[in-house]
């Protein structure tokens, strides 16, 4: 029984040290970022990838990060040159939500809208916001301190 001791706090420690290795969680900026930063052109295999499920048609929280970040010019152009993003816009009707949206919302849990991604080369999940935030340079941000898993 002695000697399991050791091996048993060996074994935890690793455990620890993997598991905070293989996250990718990147704190989301909470002040307030207005300064604009430039967009650089990123090649496409080396852009993140990031998935917004939201509902614009009836969700309050989605029309204000829809009007307040993604209609917004800054992140238009940030979208179309840094990072590969794909957004599913849920209607207040679900029945009429295509199937390969709501597979996509089942596969990474989304149970709040609107619920933004960072994913991995792999498509596992490295980060997630919940709800509208501060303005795009904020979200541009977060999502740049992805690169490194890319």
């Amino acid at each position: 029984m002695n000697k399991l001791l050791p091996i048993a706090g060996i074994v935890v420690v690793a455990f620890l040290l993997m598991r905070g290795r293989s996250g990718g969680e990147v704190e989301f900026p909470m002040r307030m970022m207005t300064a604009p930063t430039p967009v650089k052109s990123v090649p496409k295999e080396k852009r993140i990838k990031v998935v917004l499920f939201t509902g614009t048609e009836w969700c309050p929280a989605c029309q204000q990060l829809d009007r307040g970040v993604i209609s917004t010019p800054a992140w238009k152009e940030f979208a179309s040159k840094e990072i590969q993003f794909r957004s599913f816009d849920f209607p207040a009707d679900r029945s009429t939500v295509p199937a390969s949206a709501q597979r996509m919302a089942q596969q990474y849990g989304v149970r709040a809208f609107p619920t933004m991604l960072v994913l991995d080369s792999d498509n596992e999940v490295l980060s997630t916001q919940v709800g509208s935030g501060p303005p795009t340079e904020n979200y541009k941000a977060w999502i740049r301190g992805h690169q490194e898993f890319y």
